[in-house]
């Protein structure tokens, strides 16, 4: 309990730097179950057209605008290299936007699966920001069994456009992600963003040979300095 009421209580913390601070930029992000898209190919036949759209949702905390996103693919890889490539644009947004104040760190919230976030990919991504950008980057992991939080919420939402955008237009054909992208993002706040398994995989190109770190399953928190120092907190 105590480990949970700490992480908590960090998680607090940096969401409240994010909106007190002009340098300061937080997210929460975790993976929805993937969406199911099912529907007639044909008027009155008995033929149904199955596929799944990956919603890695989440919500940003910045002292000037804070908004819900949602980053959908047509690939259900969960991986590490696809939730970097998930929030690709995202950050490319925060951090480069021509309007911005100059970002000096960057954090970022979730949970803590060791194949989606708690590993050697995630401390090399998160290296490689904070040295290519001179920038503090910072994972938090919070424990699991931590309940529903923001980005389950957020989630949930884009299903129900999705769901309600099937309904509503039974004469069209939705053949995956960015069909149903296209058709919500006129009808919601929530900022949408669309990768595909080429960026997955252009991504995953750009990573070097990885040595394991030993004790990587209890990091609860990474952070990365602008020179390249890295710290981690059980």
């Amino acid at each position: 309990m105590e480990l949970v009421y700490a992480q908590f209580k960090s998680a607090k913390l940096i969401r409240q730097s994010a909106l007190t601070s002009d340098n300061v930029i937080t997210l929460h992000i975790d993976w929805s179950e993937n969406y199911n898209l099912k529907q007639a190919r044909e008027e009155r036949s008995a033929y149904y057209y199955e596929q799944h759209v990956s919603i890695a949702a989440g919500y940003v905390w910045r002292k000037d605008n804070c908004f819900s996103f949602g980053c959908l693919s047509d690939d259900t890889s969960h991986l590490s290299e696809s939730t970097w490539a998930a929030i690709h644009d995202l950050l490319d947004e925060l951090l480069s936007g021509k309007d911005l104040k100059h970002i000096t760190e960057l954090n970022i919230i979730s949970d803590s699966p060791l194949s989606q976030y708690r590993n050697k990919t995630t401390i090399f991504f998160l290296k490689y920001y904070a040295t290519n950008r001179k920038i503090t980057t910072r994972w938090l992991f919070l424990a699991s069994g931590h309940g529903k939080g923001i980005a389950d919420g957020i989630g949930a939402t884009i299903k129900r456009l999705f769901d309600n955008a099937v309904r509503l237009n039974p004469d069209e054909s939705f053949k995956g992600a960015e069909d149903l992208m296209s058709k919500i993002k006129n009808s919601t706040n929530i900022r949408l963003y669309l990768y595909k398994k080429e960026d997955i995989h252009s991504l995953r190109m750009q990573i070097p040979s990885l040595k394991s770190i030993k004790g990587t399953s209890k990091f609860h928190e990474i952070i990365v300095k602008p020179n390249g120092e890295i710290f981690t907190k059980n």
